[in-house]
């Protein structure tokens, strides 16, 4: 199956998991680019005023891949706007689509934003999946916003996403999926 992963990432975050998926899938990648550069100001306008965000033109040809995978940041419980505008742009030549994010956790919002996805593209995803930094916090550092934001992942953080991320992709490929570079689990998984 040839896949192809679309992206976009405010933090940085939500890009190391589409490198960290890449480097497992062995696959295309594709990041999706504002044409103004974004602020935390205009991510809370774009929230406020349900604006749409302006992307540069992606040369890539949709219907050659079996099974696209988008990621992108979850804004007060929405897809991140850049992503929600390259959705639209493109949805006639979405067809099997999964989505994942990287976000903060502090809300569960895995069927809310499901929900979001078939409204905007009147077709189910294949799975989706929330990967949540509130998991990467310290008991005092848990369900509060302004950590979970401030949060950028570190390579050894993937080892406690590692069974959720290839559940994910089994269903989202609808293959059994063997990482390029396996990663050791980890002994203790941090709990709340």
């Amino acid at each position: 199956m040839k896949t192809l992963i679309v992206y976009y990432s405010f933090s940085g975050n939500n890009e190391a998991l589409a490198k960290q998926l890449q480097e497992r899938l062995q696959c295309d990648i594709v990041k999706i680019e504002e044409t103004k550069k974004r602020t935390k100001l205009s991510i809370l306008w774009d929230v406020i005023f349900k604006r749409s965000a302006r992307i540069k033109k992606i040369t890539i040809t949709l219907f050659a891949y079996d099974s696209i995978i988008l990621i992108a940041p979850i804004w007060a419980g929405k897809i991140g706007t850049p992503m929600q505008s390259f959705i639209l742009q493109e949805k006639r030549r979405l067809g099997n689509y999964s989505f994942i994010s990287l976000c903060g956790g502090v809300k569960r919002q895995k069927g809310k934003v499901r929900e979001f996805l078939e409204q905007l593209i009147q077709r189910k995803p294949t799975a989706t999946e929330e990967l949540w930094v509130n998991d990467l916090l310290p008991a005092e550092k848990k369900d509060k916003i302004k950590y979970t934001t401030a949060y950028r992942v570190k390579p050894d953080d993937w080892k406690v996403f590692d069974s959720q991320i290839e559940q994910f992709l089994k269903v989202a490929i609808n293959s059994d999926v063997s990482p390029a570079a396996p990663f050791q689990k980890p002994e203790l998984l941090m709990t709340s």
